[in-house]
Order: C-alpha cells, then structure tokens, then sequence
C-alpha cells in the first residue's frame, strides 16, 4: 500500500524521506533480530513430525 503511493507521488521529497525511514526500520529490525538470537529469545518454529518410527 505504502509503495502504491510512493510510486503515484509526485513530491520528490515525500519519497526521499519514505525511502531513509524505510531503510533505517530495516536496519533497526535487523539489529533486534540478531539481539532475539543470542538472547535466545526467538522461538524455533513447528518442525515436522519423524514419521519413520
């Protein structure tokens, strides 16, 4: 939806801004995923059944 408008706007600096705040999320989510990592905090997702009993 934000990329919608982004690419129908025609403010240069409504893009430009959009465009280093999207980027700096990016970077801020990254950062606390590695934190979730060592921490041990991330939960390890379902995992399929050994059918071979």
């Amino acid at each position: 939806m934000i990329n919608q408008a982004l690419t129908s706007s025609l403010r240069t600096d409504i893009v430009t801004k959009f465009t280093v705040i999207s980027n700096q999320m990016k970077m801020f989510y990254g950062k606390g995923l590695l934190l979730m990592i060592t921490e041990k905090w991330l939960e390890q997702p379902p995992q399929v059944l050994d059918r071979k009993l």
